[in-house]
């Protein structure tokens, strides 16, 4: 095979999913391709099913929508609108984004006092036959079909049990998260060119029985990501730099694929740790092939990620180093869900926890942006406005970097000692429980002095904090005031019993 060499700064994404435009760079995966297609085209519903780290999004971006926008699937031709998103806590509204994006449904509007995405959504929610109405309401070209992509629709589980107070909701058609699969099922079923595709991590998988349809329609459309062999994580190893001008040593090039090994999660470390070896073959300005001692220098597989995160943390001024933990603790989640899951969060809400304005905020994310990390989305040249979505890249940042980890346990912990304390007050205010007694209150007290708890912060985990604060300051108060009583009631024993 023959490559055209370009100049690029990297050609490995790192952490994050190859995007639609770096199909050229994606290699490894063409085997699979073919049969995403087939599996679509059975019934215009598809499932990318795999564990975390295996590349399905990669795989959509860079596979599914090439080979759609090329032809492949026949009977639909080539004219296709694709819209993306990650539910999150709104999944309706995510799709509406979605659709009303360029290169979906997007239209001009007449002037109108509502925006395109306001419109959308109001239709999506009025039945489970939104979806279709959307469509057939955008008046596009006859043959146009419509893709319509849920990257990581596992978030739909974390988020569709929290109510306004973290409690579980039940299952009922007003549930925006069944109202929201609903919609997919209905256009799925219904005789409109509209195709569904899923990607998910294959440890939600039995999550789906929560919703009536999905695990039947998951069956007749999933694929399951194979593990890649030898010859095909070579390919995805040497093809990019080839691509990019450059080669990599063959004994460098079989350590990366003895490595990388038949472990799927392992992928998108991969991608980081080869990212950070080009940045440093290219920093030393060595003509020779891509060697080992460029490999070593960044840690490895075993350590780039961990040892590049701890460099830029550690080149932050102390006061942004605080900024940087608040920030990365709100968007990290394990304590709901002991699997891990990412919390994206508005810039709005991370600006409310740090206390800081927001250009200190966002100075203080840039680095983690920067495109030879990416550890945080959305990428640097996206300006951060107040309602701009901010997350992690990977699910991978929370087991590989030591202080993300650590920052997540002890942010699950806080949670916890949080909605202990709400509920405490709850039930106090409503004369079923007493004020807490040490050492139960003594925790809490030394909760609030590590933690700083603020509103926005509670609010996170569904909580408001003021009456939380009040019940442990009446708490603190009564203990007080009665060893203040016990230590009197001595002195005057002790007086009674000298005279």
């Amino acid at each position: 095979m023959s490559f055209t060499r370009l100049r690029l700064d990297t050609p490995y994404p790192g952490i994050r999913p190859f995007r639609e435009d770096e199909e050229h760079l994606f290699f490894g995966r063409e085997a699979q391709v073919d049969a995403l297609v087939d599996t679509l085209a059975r019934g215009r519903f598809l499932a990318v099913i795999g564990s975390s780290g295996c590349g399905k999004s990669s795989l959509v971006n860079c596979g599914l929508r090439p080979a759609l926008h090329r032809g492949l699937l026949a009977q639909a031709g080539s004219a296709w609108r694709m819209a993306t998103c990650r539910p999150g806590s709104q999944p309706l509204r995510a799709l509406a984004e979605s659709l009303a994006a360029p290169g979906a449904l997007h239209r001009d509007l007449p002037d109108s006092p509502f925006r395109l995405a306001e419109l959308i959504e109001s239709t999506l929610a009025m039945s489970r036959r939104g979806l279709v109405e959307a469509f057939l309401q955008a008046g596009l070209p006859a043959g146009t079909q419509l893709l319509v992509i849920v990257d990581q629709f596992e978030e739909l589980f974390r988020y569709r049990g929290l109510g306004p107070r973290g409690d579980a909701q039940p299952d009922a058609d007003g549930d925006p998260a069944t109202a929201f699969v609903n919609l997919l099922l209905e256009a799925r079923a219904q005789d409109v060119p509209i195709h569904v595709v899923l990607t998910m991590r294959s440890d939600f998988l039995g999550d789906c029985a929560r919703f009536a349809g999905l695990p039947e329609a998951i069956n007749q459309g999933q694929y399951l990501v194979p593990r890649m062999s030898r010859d095909e994580r070579r390919a995805a190893i040497a093809g990019p730099a080839r691509v990019c001008g450059a080669d990599i040593a063959p004994t460098l090039l079989t350590r990366l694929v003895n490595d990388v090994g038949d472990d799927p999660d392992q992928l998108s470390l991969l991608q980081h740790a080869l990212a950070r070896t080009w940045a440093h073959w290219r920093a030393s300005r060595t003509p020779s092939p891509i060697e080992a001692r460029h490999y070593d220098a960044v840690g490895t597989l075993a350590h780039a990620l961990n040892q590049h995160a701890e460099e830029l943390y550690a080149a932050l001024p102390p006061g942004r180093q605080r900024l940087c933990a608040q920030a990365f603790r709100a968007l990290t989640d394990t304590g709901s869900d002991h699997r891990g899951v990412r919390r994206p969060c508005r810039f709005a809400d991370l600006v409310a926890l740090g206390g800081a304005p927001a250009e200190e905020l966002a100075t203080t994310l840039a680095p983690f942006r920067a495109p030879g990390a990416a550890f945080l989305m959305p990428p640097e040249g996206v300006a951060l406005t107040a309602d701009t979505v901010v997350d992690l890249a990977h699910e991978s940042l929370m087991r590989i970097w030591d202080r993300l980890r650590a920052w997540g346990e002890r942010e699950a912990e806080a949670a916890r000692m949080l909605r202990r304390l709400a509920d405490a007050a709850d039930l106090h205010a409503r004369g079923e429980a007493s004020l807490w007694r040490d050492p139960e209150l003594q925790f809490a007290l030394d909760w609030r002095q590590h933690n700083t708890p603020n509103p926005a912060w509670a609010a996170l985990y569904g909580r408001a904090l003021a009456p939380a604060l009040a019940f442990l300051d009446a708490s603190r108060d009564a203990r007080d005031a009665a060893a203040a009583a016990e230590i009197a009631r001595a002195e005057a024993e002790r007086r009674t019993a000298a005279e």
